[in-house]
């Protein structure tokens, strides 16, 4: 399947009610449903007039006329299947068929984790994880938006309160930390780096992405939070239903992240930057706790912030300005090091502190 394309998706499923919350599923995030066959023949008719697409077929063992074997019939590259059991739960005689997802979450969570396989099979569905660390993920809606900096200092302020952290530089665009903090080679290491009792380092690259997902769930188990610095959220849509290697950590972020913090200039600009990244990500409706947090400028007014409609259909947990300090953050960039080791009484270096605390309460 293509690396770029995202793929076009196909629902063979007999069971009205079903096919039904799989197919709004998909329409409501913005994916591209082109057909809902009600059998066999109709589905392989609709492959054969869809050669050139990167198709994913969405079945159920109870469509008419699909038998384990016809399904292998279809095989092509650009095709990839997700099969479920039937109402009752039974497999019907299809290999390696997933139990029904009971919501329309759970169904993106599995689709999106899965969907870089090009194989015939994926992986069956998994119940939720309960893991040991609270995942924080942060990203910006613009650019010099300060998410490198508010992920960098809450993580250290989390370790300060004894908490161990782990901090994960995923901000492929522009990684920050490793040359903020003055580690290097960072990303050759085989897990993280330990920086403290408390706060260890780790930085994803287009070289060690392989195995993102299982070193991953691996810190989950031993660290207490883990804060992932995403970089920019602009293209959050596409990055969660596409294939490229980029894309998998904010994929993975979909499912395991309890908060999502997304950092924001308040100039015009960037206010409307940050609508449509509200809009977008009101459809696709992750499970994580939404807080926007802004860096306030000279000639903003709040008010634009607070009034403005698109945030209302997230159901923020919470906006917040962090208070202006240039001076503060230009020190530590030239001491390589945090806010509170520059100056722990500074209003900003206090305003993190504070959402540090109020994390962990």
């Amino acid at each position: 399947m293509d690396e770029v394309l995202q793929p076009s998706i196909i629902t063979a499923i007999a069971d009205a009610e079903f096919e039904g919350m799989v197919s709004s599923a998909f329409f409501n995030s913005g994916w591209s449903v082109i057909a809902r066959p009600l059998d066999f023949a109709t589905l392989q008719k609709n492959l054969d007039e869809q050669v050139t697409k990167n198709i994913l077929v969405i079945y159920s063992v109870d469509l008419p006329g699909f038998s384990d074997e016809q399904m292998k019939k279809l095989v092509r590259l650009n095709i990839a299947f997700f099969g479920f059991a039937d109402a009752a739960g039974s497999a019907r005689g299809f290999a390696e068929t997933s139990s029904r997802p009971n919501n329309p979450d759970e169904l993106l969570a599995y689709i999106r984790g899965n969907i870089r396989s090009p194989l015939l099979r994926t992986p069956l569905l998994q119940k939720k994880v309960n893991l040991k660390a609270k995942i924080i993920a942060i990203g910006s809606a613009g650019h010099h938006t300060g998410a490198t900096t508010l992920a960098l200092n809450l993580a250290q302020e989390l370790s300060l309160l004894e908490k161990k952290t782990l901090l994960i530089d995923a901000n492929f665009s522009a990684a920050a930390i490793a040359t903020i903090l003055d580690l290097r080679k960072i990303a050759e290491d085989d897990k993280w780096r330990d920086l403290s009792d408390d706060l260890s380092v780790a930085e994803v690259t287009q070289s060690n992405i392989a195995d993102f997902s299982s070193r991953a769930m691996d810190a989950a188990k031993y660290f207490d939070y883990i804060v992932i610095d995403l970089g920019s959220l602009q293209n959050i849509t596409s990055d969660l239903s596409d294939r490229r290697w980029s894309s998998q950590v904010k994929i993975w972020v979909s499912r395991f992240a309890q908060e999502l913090f997304i950092s924001s200039g308040s100039d015009l600009l960037q206010i409307k930057r940050l609508s449509k990244l509200c809009r977008e990500l009101s459809e696709i409706k992750l499970p994580a706790r939404i807080s926007i947090f802004i860096k306030p400028s000279e000639t903003s007014v709040k008010k634009e912030i607070w009034q403005a409609d698109d945030f209302q259909s997230l159901n923020l947990k919470k906006v917040q300005y962090l208070p202006m300090d240039s001076r503060l953050c230009a020190a530590a960039l030239k001491e390589r090091t945090t806010l509170s080791e520059i100056n722990g009484k500074a209003p900003l270096r206090k305003a993190i502190a504070a959402i540090a605390i109020q994390i962990t309460e």
